[in-house]
């Protein structure tokens, strides 16, 4: 999905497109699990043209949100222009820079659609990180592109992944990748997974997950 980064006016369009609507139903999921009660604090990473942040101040979070892409910072920044002040702190910053954030400075980390852009070996550092960022008991919520469970639904998400992949590469030089087991690689960083709900046809999870108090 890096491919839409690219043109940051048209990201929201595209992923409806490309998730069949399904993404709106993952990003109210991220924020009901994170912020389930008010004035949590969240570190959000990727937060990209604000959607989920605005479900999170909407809620009545105190969100930190990062990004790497200062156009996408700045359709997020219009897009909660009327948010309450001090309710979103923005900071254009990778993932892997969050070990200049205060340890134990968070009750929750949401990475949404942001970890299958990263290489394995970014996406174990990233989530040690973030579990070091929260407060023992703190929790994680991660939304992502994952490969499907079944055989079926594994050979029918490659006929479908494959021209979306393509036109991806032809329009960026890059796309990203589904993650395997995104569960498994939450727990493997040290936090206890909670749960894990799935859409379109498995290739859309949410894993909830706790770090150990």
């Amino acid at each position: 999905m890096r491919w839409l980064e690219s043109a940051p006016h048209r990201y929201d369009a595209g992923m409806r497109w490309l998730t069949l609507g399904r993404v709106s139903r993952v990003h109210a999921a991220v924020a009901e699990a994170a912020a389930a009660k008010p004035e949590v604090r969240i570190l959000e990473i990727g937060c990209g043209t604000g959607a989920i942040t605005a479900l999170l101040v909407e809620r009545g979070a105190r969100v930190t949100a990062l990004d790497q892409n200062p156009e996408m910072l700045e359709q997020a920044r219009a897009r909660l222009a009327a948010a309450p002040p001090g309710a979103v702190t923005w900071i254009e910053r990778t993932a892997s820079e969050i070990d200049a954030l205060p340890a134990a400075g968070f009750d929750a980390a949401v990475a949404g659609l942001c970890l299958s852009e990263m290489s394995a070996g970014e996406r174990a550092f990233v989530l040690r990180e973030l579990a070091l960022r929260l407060r023992p008991g703190g929790a994680l919520v991660a939304a992502d592109e994952v490969q499907p469970r079944s055989t079926g639904q594994r050979l029918l998400h490659a006929l479908l992944r494959g021209p979306q992949a393509a036109l991806a590469w032809l329009i960026a030089g890059s796309t990203s990748h589904p993650i395997r087991d995104l569960a498994g690689e939450v727990a493997a960083a040290g936090f206890e997974v909670r749960s894990e709900r799935r859409w379109l046809l498995g290739r859309l999870a949410v894993v909830v997950a706790e770090r150990p108090r």
